[in-house]
């Protein structure tokens, strides 16, 4: 993973959360983002002006502002995303405090946005919203390679819930994915059933998941994909039961 830090010792109050919790082995570490030179430098250039003209409230709210980035501040640019075997450690991307999550325990939720300006695609901006008891730590660009850890996140998460997902699925349990939930009836949407046997497939697209019915050009039901929590495992679920 060439944006990732190397493996290096953990700091002790790190390890001892990992500890806790039992993460395992360390597999990725983080950086913050970082602004290139020519981006830097005209932040810098932009205060000096503010400065140079007296606008001080002007200069004091862009100061602050800069604040928020690892750039102009050491304790933002300090901070960390762990991946483990069994979890992950992410430092609050605002203020003080780091949370750590295991990967069987996680309710995760993902949105992907693309800009599209005068017709070129921009930059894919990730969110991911991990959520347990007890806890809850929202990671996006902020860290480096979201390329990278945001679709590790989701094959972590399939790996540790999907053998016991498809326990319980099969012991008659409903399960609960957002707006969708799946049992051995089918697929259920706002108090609609769709049965095993006429589910054709499932289509990712516009940040959105369109379950389709077979026979159908149109969507049976659409829910956006930040609304599904551990798409993953709901998509792995769905294309092994579908039209069985």
């Amino acid at each position: 993973m060439p944006a990732t830090v190397p493996l290096a010792p953990l700091p002790p109050a790190v390890a001892e959360l990992a500890a806790q919790h039992e993460l395992g082995a360390l597999t990725a570490t983080f950086r913050p983002q970082r602004f290139g030179v020519i981006v830097k430098s005209s932040f810098y250039l932009t205060l000096a002006v503010l400065f140079f003209l007296f606008v001080v409230p002007a200069v004091v709210f862009y100061y602050v502002s800069l604040r928020r980035y690892p750039d102009f501040n050491r304790r933002q640019g300090a901070k960390r995303l762990h991946l483990f075997e069994h979890g992950m450690i992410a430092d609050q991307e605002t203020g003080a405090g780091t949370v750590a999550v295991r990967w069987d325990r996680v309710r995760l939720y993902e949105e992907q946005v693309q800009k599209i300006i005068n017709g070129i695609p921009g930059p894919i901006l990730h969110t991911c919203v991990a959520t347990t008891p007890g806890a809850s730590v929202t990671v996006t660009n902020f860290y480096q390679d979201a390329g990278t850890w945001a679709p590790a996140m989701q094959r972590a998460v399939l790996r540790a819930q999907g053998t016991t997902v498809q326990e319980a699925f099969l012991a008659g349990e409903v399960l609960d994915f957002g707006e969708f939930d799946l049992s051995t009836a089918g697929i259920a949407h706002r108090k609609q059933l769709l049965p095993w046997t006429q589910v054709e497939q499932v289509k990712l697209g516009g940040g959105a998941v369109a379950v389709m019915k077979t026979g159908e050009s149109a969507f049976w039901a659409r829910a956006m994909a930040k609304s599904v929590p551990n798409l993953q495992v709901f998509l792995a679920m769905v294309d092994k039961y579908r039209s069985s």
